[in-house]
């Protein structure tokens, strides 16, 4: 079921994704100059690319790889084989001392009992490696075995341009493109909403607690530590509940962030900034994905496509001479106010239609452009129901078609 789920998922995003990006398609809008080597802006129901920056470029996603991990969890829990207050015993390999010195941790130690939910938080708020490595184990059931899965599931997704080789992004191997992670965290967010909530709009959590710490065993850190969550836009940006930072030395400062604001989500992508000080490059991140989402939530937002003109429709057998077609449904989109300006639409419509017909027929299609680009399209239908005409009405529509027939068919010869 889930495979199944994948496939029209991936199948949506492709084809929603064709949208143009806003520095080519809003001339009249500003862009923000970005220091970033790649960034993205996505509007989050429909893929449509708002800003694009060296999009397609492969750059280390650091710690933002730990989202692919969390999915991963999320996708075994739906399935059955995990549950968020399972208990999980620590072992040496998601111990924090195993990881490489200057990792950011969970502070697990070999040992502690943990749910698999603070283990996901550990790995979303504290970002940390060991919660990594430990899920990795808990899934795998080898590490091996679980990169398979992370790639496997990015294949999955259309991600073409991404391979993962760890669980929490600590090795400049592991490659993604922000239009490829940018299909991810769509994904994510569809898959399990839940996961802003429970997870990634936490500002903080505490660990270890009491009861991750059994009677009987001393542990090398009892005191429980305060872990701040490194998504510095929580509480300070309206909207923002999410996403994941990543860093090391290799892409430099990486930050994907998502927000709501009157029903509109937008997800920022920024990748590869550098800065003198580590304390510079967590700001910077920070206020250019600021910058990105403001910039979307002031100059985009769902517009109604323009009312099309539809010409009536002869009918034939009918109790009225000629029907009126209407748009399905009203067609819109996200779209800036001078992009809203430029749409044309096209419209092919049947030459005639035959009663009887129920309300809701098909009788053509629309297509709507920008700038000669194909935004999106809709079905145009009968409004109402089309019933049959008196028997005499009936009778002349049927000599009058019959003669129209034989004239074509004299014309042809």
């Amino acid at each position: 079921m889930i495979k199944k789920l994948n496939i029209l998922i991936v199948a949506f995003i492709l084809f929603l994704s064709t949208g143009l990006s806003a520095q080519n398609s809003s001339a009249g809008v500003e862009p923000p100059r970005l220091s970033a080597l790649s960034a993205l802006l996505v509007d989050y129901d429909t893929g449509r690319i708002l800003y694009g920056k060296n999009q397609d470029k492969r750059i280390p996603p650091a710690s933002m790889t730990k989202v692919m991990t969390l999915l991963l969890c999320y996708d075994a829990i739906a399935a059955g084989e995990l549950s968020k207050d399972q208990i999980v015993t620590i072992d040496e390999k998601g111990s924090s001392f195993s990881r490489p010195p200057f990792s950011s941790l969970m502070l697990l130690e070999e040992g502690q009992e943990v749910s698999v939910l603070d283990l996901m938080k550990g790995l979303a708020i504290s970002s940390g490696n060991d919660a990594a490595y430990a899920i990795a184990g808990l899934l795998g059931p080898d590490l091996r075995s679980f990169i398979d899965k992370m790639n496997e599931r990015a294949w999955s997704l259309g991600m073409d341009s991404t391979v993962f080789v760890d669980p929490d992004g600590w090795s400049k191997f592991n490659m993604v493109t922000a239009e490829d992670f940018a299909l991810l965290a769509r994904a994510y967010i569809s898959l399990y909403p839940e996961a802003l909530e429970e997870l990634h709009s936490q500002e903080f959590m505490v660990y270890p607690l009491p009861q991750n710490m059994p009677e009987g065993k001393t542990f090398r850190i009892e005191v429980p530590r305060k872990k701040r969550n490194t998504n510095l836009l929580l509480g300070r940006v309206d909207g923002v509940d999410g996403l994941k930072t990543g860093y090391i030395d290799e892409s430099g400062f990486n930050f994907t962030g998502t927000a709501i604001r009157d029903g509109q989500r937008l997800i920022s992508i920024i990748m590869g900034i550098r800065t003198d000080t580590y304390y510079q490059g967590l700001q910077l991140r920070a206020k250019e994905s600021e910058m990105l989402l403001e910039y979307g939530f002031s100059n985009f937002s769902y517009h109604p496509f323009p009312e099309i003109q539809v010409d009536e429709v002869k009918a034939w057998y009918g109790d009225v001479p000629a029907v009126l077609p209407v748009p399905e449904y009203p067609a819109e989109m996200v779209l800036s106010r001078e992009e809203l300006e430029r749409i044309e639409s096209r419209i092919a419509l049947a030459d005639e239609v035959f009663a009887p017909l129920s309300a809701g027929t098909k009788l053509g299609s629309v297509e709507y452009y920008l700038d000669g680009v194909l935004l999106d399209t809709g079905e145009i239908v009968l409004a109402e129901d089309l019933n049959q005409g008196a028997w005499y009405s009936r009778l002349r529509d049927f000599f009058t078609l019959q003669w129209r027939a034989l004239k074509e068919g004299m014309n042809r010869n």
